[in-house]
């Protein structure tokens, strides 16, 4: 929005001279009448502070945007106190696991002989 309201500007501008020492050589085939290119420009000026508050708006209901420092930090212990508890609830389970792989792997290896023993 905001770029087409910046093309429209530069488009349809009619040549003003800003100086009398500086007169105005051109005019913009395009250019629009005073009072419509006024209207339009009051119109551009609304339509983006509009715009403005609606994006301030979804940026305010972000979550965590309203919440003070201290709730913050309060948040942040919690969520460091949950993850040290998932580390040692995943070291445990490793620690099962490779308690069961060590113990089937001698299981495996026992076979292994007594079979290769029973062969001979």
């Amino acid at each position: 929005m905001l770029f087409s309201s910046l093309h429209y500007l530069h488009k349809r501008a009619g040549m003003v001279q800003v100086s009398s020492d500086i007169p105005v050589t051109q005019q913009n085939s395009n250019a629009e009448s005073s009072d419509d290119f006024s209207q339009r420009t009051q119109e551009i000026a609304t339509d983006i502070c509009r715009q403005a508050k609606k994006i301030d708006t979804l940026a305010e209901s972000l979550p965590g945007t309203t919440n003070a420092t201290g709730e913050l930090e309060k948040d942040f212990q919690e969520l460091n106190q949950e993850n040290e508890q998932v580390t040692v609830e995943l070291r445990e389970a490793n620690r099962q696991a490779r308690e069961l792989l060590d113990s089937l792997s001698a299981m495996l290896t026992a076979i292994a002989d007594n079979f290769g023993s029973s062969t001979t």
